[in-house]
């Protein structure tokens, strides 16, 4: 009995179509009634993979609660279709809202916006774009400034230069290189001159249809106790002046988003878990 019912509650694993070709999509069905369903954005490059298992286990969770979840490769990502160097922004958003209609359509119910680092932008991006198709995100240790963001993926580059000895490059001279339209590696990934032009332009504070949403926001701190960081703040309190519900949620625990070796996060999951347990 028990073995069925590991059958009957496995992820089911396929693609669906997307903004510009077929995108991978792993979906946990709820047990039981369906009581939500939420749509994950995932972290950039290598932070998809370190964030994976605990997503999964997170997914796991809320199925057990009642609520659906249907986990995204966006196009040129994981496994889906297309190369990284392909993919756009507007690609990703376009990917977001077909996985939403499906997943409505297979649920019945209100899609909540689930995202992990840069898929917190994309996720709050989507909000901001398909006005009345959201209303509520989950923003796992959100990225707020895409320019930033994409600044600090870029030192990975030079850093990998100097451990080997090679001649050195600047932030500054690479993004010259994007911003010409060429194609950049990056720790393994190329990024296209378009891409990195679309990240330069995302920041959370500049989107201004994020009204009236609720927002489970989860941040990492040192210690317990410990204040979100005033860039954080900065944001909720716009979020907030916008009239959005925005409910602070800081957690300890390993960073795994930035670890090479696998580690557990147990007070987020925790902590999400339970914000999903008293719902009806």
């Amino acid at each position: 009995m028990n073995v069925a019912k590991m059958i009957v509650h496995m992820p089911e694993p396929f693609f669906l179509q997307g903004g510009n070709g077929k995108v991978f999509a792993l979906y946990f069905p709820a047990r039981g009634e369906v009581k939500g369903s939420l749509l994950y954005a995932p972290p950039f490059a290598e932070e998809m993979n370190r964030c994976r298992a605990a997503v999964a286990e997170q997914a796991r969770k809320l199925n057990e609660l009642g609520f659906a979840c249907l986990l995204l490769d966006p196009y040129g990502t994981g496994d889906s279709q297309g190369d990284l160097s392909e993919a756009t922004w507007d690609i990703w958003l376009q990917d977001i809202k077909a996985a939403a209609e499906w997943l409505t359509s297979k649920t019945g119910t209100e899609v909540i916006l689930w995202g992990f680092r840069l898929g917190a932008l994309l996720a709050a991006d989507a909000a901001n774009s398909f006005l009345g198709h959201f209303k509520r995100l989950l923003l796992w240790q959100p990225v707020t400034d895409g320019k930033m963001f994409l600044t600090q993926y870029l030192r990975l580059r030079v850093a990998f230069l100097m451990d080997r000895g090679l001649p050195a490059e600047t932030t500054g001279g690479m993004r010259q290189i994007l911003q010409e339209g060429n194609s950049l590696e990056v720790a393994g990934y190329v990024i296209s001159g378009q891409l990195a032009a679309d990240l330069d332009n995302k920041m959370l504070n500049s989107m201004d249809n994020l009204k009236e949403l609720k927002v489970d926001w989860f941040e990492h701190v040192a210690e317990a106790g410990k204040p979100l960081t005033m860039v954080s703040q900065k944001n909720i309190g716009q979020l907030e002046e916008n009239g959005c519900d925005v409910i602070t949620h800081p957690f300890t625990g390993a960073p795994i988003w930035q670890l090479h070796k696998r580690d557990e996060v147990p007070e987020l999951i925790d902590a999400t878990t339970r914000l999903f347990q008293d719902q009806p």
